[in-house]
């Protein structure tokens, strides 16, 4: 069933669009009001500088992040692909366990022997592939690094880490600023209030 909305709804759907904003702007401390302290208005002011902090800084923060983390990931997968090296290593013997006794010759042309990784169907003679470094030293093969996967996540990071921090901020200003109202309200109610209440 198809149904479709009518003025009512649409004017339904802007009234609770505009209840909403005020309801926010009254969390930021933004709402018109004359009872309104200067507190109320020192607090206002303090989220809309957290607020901006968070627009201005996590940008330029989330930016700076991302740049460094990046040229510093891709400078170390040129470096890894610039001094790892595949070579064709000849088993010696027939695997005893894992690994087995190999000899190949390096970047460097010397030759080298060593113990490599080898199956249970390898024989002596079998040619397998092997990493090795500029020396011809045995090495892992190059990290499956993502240089723009890791600046993403290390900006997104960032970003998280200054929100929590301006976050924190935020709170322990309110906290303050709400024990200065609350011993302005007590002042005031000590003042007032054996005005309005029978014991005096």
């Amino acid at each position: 069933m198809v149904t479709s909305s009518g003025p009512d709804d649409v004017i339904g759907a802007k009234v609770g669009d505009a209840r909403d904003m005020r309801r926010l702007l009254r969390r930021l401390g933004w709402h018109r009001n004359p009872l309104r302290r200067g507190t109320d208005r020192f607090e206002g002011w303090l989220n809309f500088v957290l607020i901006m902090l968070l627009l201005a800084g996590g940008t330029g923060l989330s930016v700076a992040v991302a740049g460094s983390t990046y040229r510093s990931q891709a400078r170390q997968v040129a470096w890894e692909r610039a001094h790892r090296h595949q070579v064709w290593a000849m088993l010696m013997e027939k695997p005893a366990g894992p690994t087995a006794s190999a000899r190949w010759t390096g970047p460097d042309q010397v030759a080298r022997t060593g113990r490599i990784p080898a199956g249970p169907g390898d024989t002596a003679g079998t040619w397998l592939q092997v990493w090795v470094d500029d020396r011809g030293g045995l090495t892992g093969p190059p990290s499956r690094r993502r240089p723009a996967a890791d600046a993403f996540q290390a900006a997104v990071a960032s970003v998280l880490a200054l929100a929590a921090a301006l976050l924190a901020v935020g709170m322990a200003g309110r906290r303050l600023l709400d024990r200065r109202r609350l011993r302005a309200w007590q002042s005031e109610w000590m003042e007032v209030g054996p005005r309005w209440s029978r014991y005096r």
